[in-house]
């Protein structure tokens, strides 16, 4: 099965509360610049698991303007200081209980989507993700590990 890790666009400075920073203008082309690539590698996503920090679900409604989207599920569990061994339990469970599922994007920030790769592939890649940069990961439910196929930088 696919899964996509995606940063969310260039968002705002910090002004303001850090889940309540929007995308900025560059942002959200950056956004649909990687829907416009995701469309490319697939037809369309099964279930995205987002953040829900405004600038993660902004990210996502520009990919939703690429890419059909299936089912999404807003997840406290992904923001910047998840804790990934535990959100990689959850996947598990998530992924052994919907067999459908067969392409995953999970939309989030830096550090989590860096150290997310780390852990399903199981050894360090200490990627650093550009603003809606994309890793594409070919995941084995039964082994749960993947393998990094390629990352987009919009």
């Amino acid at each position: 099965m696919q899964i996509f890790i995606m940063r969310h666009g260039e968002a705002e400075n910090r002004f303001t509360d850090d889940a309540s920073r929007c995308l900025t203008p560059q942002g959200v082309v950056e956004a649909g610049s990687s829907g416009a690539w995701l469309h490319n590698i697939v037809d369309h996503i099964d279930r995205v698991l987002v953040s829900p920090y405004v600038r993660a679900g902004q990210t996502l409604e520009a990919v939703k303007h690429k890419l059909p989207i299936e089912r999404t599920q807003v997840s406290t569990d992904v923001t910047p200081d998840g804790q990934v061994a535990l959100f990689h339990d959850y996947l598990q469970v998530l992924l052994g209980e919907d067999k459908q599922i067969q392409t995953l994007l999970i939309v989030s920030h830096m550090p989590f989507v860096s150290s997310l790769v780390d852990e399903l592939c199981g050894h360090y890649h200490s990627m650093l993700f550009a603003t809606a940069g994309i890793a594409q990961l070919e995941y084995d439910i039964e082994s749960g590990r993947a393998s990094l196929i390629r990352q987009y930088i919009p």
